[in-house]
C-alpha cells in the first residue's frame, strides 16, 4: 500500500503565502521543510490554480531567448549523429 500525504490547511497557508513570490516547485519544497508532506509540482501547481492564485510575475522576456537555444542545442545535437524519432 502507498502512502499518500494530505493536503490540509497549512499546506493551503504556506501555499497562499508565498504564491507570489516563488514558482510551484520552490513551493513544493517550503511545504516538505515546513510540514514533512512531499508534493508533486503538478499537484502544488492544481493547488494554486484551485485556490484562484496567479503565478509569480517572472521576467518574460527572457523566455523566448532560452527556447531559442534549447531549440539550437537540439538540431546541434541532431546533427552530431543523433538520429531524430520517427512518427
Amino acid at each position: 500500500m502507498v502512502w499518500k500525504p494530505v493536503w490540509n490547511e497549512r499546506c493551503s497557508e504556506i501555499l497562499r503565502r508565498n504564491a507570489q513570490h516563488y514558482t510551484n516547485s520552490e513551493i513544493a519544497a517550503v511545504i516538505e521543510a515546513a510540514t514533512g508532506l512531499r508534493f508533486s509540482i503538478p499537484f502544488v501547481s492544481r493547488r494554486r490554480a484551485a485556490l484562484g492564485l496567479d503565478c509569480p510575475q517572472r521576467n518574460d522576456w527572457t523566455a523566448p531567448i532560452t527556447r531559442r537555444r534549447w531549440l539550437r542545442s537540439r538540431s546541434v545535437s541532431n546533427k552530431h549523429g543523433q538520429r531524430q524519432r520517427e512518427s
